[in-house]
């Protein structure tokens, strides 16, 4: 009767069964979900958890284990299901919050307690489910038919916890965490990483073993959850989710386009390339703050030849800024419009219209989709302002034909 609890900062959804093994400290699983499962305890038993003279901090006997990690993205109060696919299972739970020092060398050496617990037996009313409740009194439930709950958490911003699940029965169907943070007004002013529903789940089922991972933070090292597009993994799809943390497979020689949105902060948007080395990275994207003047540079825009229509290909690129603008309904922008015009006088005037209508053609495309007008000011630059004046290659004749968004 217990399951596991879990999540990395604020991810939703999954539902395919997860069969790494992932049975030490130093092999946790990343949360990056508050949905996670069916997991299933394999591998080997960790002796280091297994102390039985002390019933109630520490498992009575060696059982296969599954190791989970996640850091609090907001002041909360912490409180998660384990939920088996066997109503007839047992699985029992110790949480840990680390320190600074190296917490996986402390925990096999004992130095650091778990701060909950539990190691109840199951029955028929509660169909094998344990976790955190906030109706929970007891902090570490001994074995025998005691409650099923341990008492719920409250967490502070930037903690890191660890959740391990002994499967004490053996089992091979697993189970599934259900991860809860509550906010809590009296204890915290900071509202702008608080995410009190379910937040969209990736489109795809995540991968059994990722090898790149992305890392949401705001200008304070903290992860805040954003709006996350991925152009270049799947063929002719994106990858779309609201998250701080995300995991997935990237194969040799692949490049894809990272694009991040969120709330009261500046988009960012970069590319990452692997190469014939497929081990584990890890990207950190770190937001900063909306400040007026500063610029967005729509990379990948493309228009027709000598006219003013949006190629599809510009898709990403556009939706890109769209979020930016709906999530931050209060800025306005200037929409500024460049040509690749040769800056000969006899061209000047059409490469200056030719860029008006490219501004007012993106002003159109966000505006179609929700954006207000008068949020929205357009200014064709015609050629006057090209990055390269004389470009050698089509990589710096498209450079020169860009669309850059001004706050105002």
């Amino acid at each position: 009767m217990k399951q596991a609890l879990l999540i990395a900062a604020f991810l939703w959804g999954i539902t395919s069964v997860y069969s790494q093994e992932h049975a030490t400290c130093d092999d946790a699983i990343p949360l990056t979900t508050s949905s996670y499962g069916p997991v299933i305890a394999r591998g080997w038993a960790d002796s280091s958890l297994c102390v039985p003279n002390d019933e109630n901090m520490y498992f009575g006997k060696s059982h296969k284990v599954v190791w989970f990690s996640f850091v609090v993205p907001y002041d909360t109060v912490l409180t998660f299901d384990i939920l088996p696919v066997n109503a007839a299972d047992d699985f029992d739970f110790m949480l840990f919050q680390a320190g600074k020092s190296d917490f996986c060398r402390q925990e096999k050496q004992r130095k650091i307690k778990p701060v909950r617990t539990n190691f109840a037996k199951p029955t028929r009313f509660n169909k094998g489910i344990t976790g955190l409740s906030e109706k929970a009194t007891e902090a570490m439930v001994a074995p025998g038919f005691n409650s099923p709950y341990s008492s719920a958490l409250t967490i502070k911003k930037g903690e890191r916890y660890y959740l391990v699940v002994d499967n004490y029965v053996d089992t091979k169907e697993g189970f599934t965490l259900k991860l809860h943070l509550r906010f809590d007004a009296k204890t915290t002013k900071d509202k702008s990483h608080i995410d009190t529903i379910p937040v969209k789940a990736p489109p795809i089922e995540p991968v059994s073993h990722p090898n790149f991972f992305i890392h949401v933070l705001d200008s304070a090292n903290h992860p805040i959850k954003a709006t996350l597009t991925l152009t270049g993994v799947l063929q002719d799809k994106s990858i779309n989710a609201d998250t701080a943390n995300y995991s997935l497979r990237l194969e040799k020689y692949q490049t894809i386009n990272i694009r991040v949105n969120a709330p009261g902060h500046m988009p960012y948007q970069s590319s990452y390339s692997t190469t014939g080395d497929t081990s584990s990275a890890t990207f950190f994207v770190r937001l900063q703050p909306i400040r007026t003047s500063q610029k967005i540079t729509l990379k990948d825009i493309q228009f027709g030849e000598n006219s003013p229509i949006i190629l599809p290909i510009s898709k990403p690129a556009l939706d890109y800024v769209l979020q930016f603008l709906l999530n931050n309904p209060k800025v306005k922008v200037i929409i500024k419009g460049y040509t690749n015009g040769s800056g000969n006088s006899g061209t000047q005037n059409y490469d200056q219209i030719l860029s008006e209508k490219r501004a007012n053609a993106v002003k159109n495309y966000l505006a179609a989709r929700g954006v207000d007008k008068k949020r929205m000011q357009c200014i064709g630059y015609g050629s006057s302002e090209m990055i390269y004046a004389r470009p050698a290659n089509k990589e710096q004749q498209a450079a020169n034909r860009r669309v850059e968004i001004e706050i105002q």
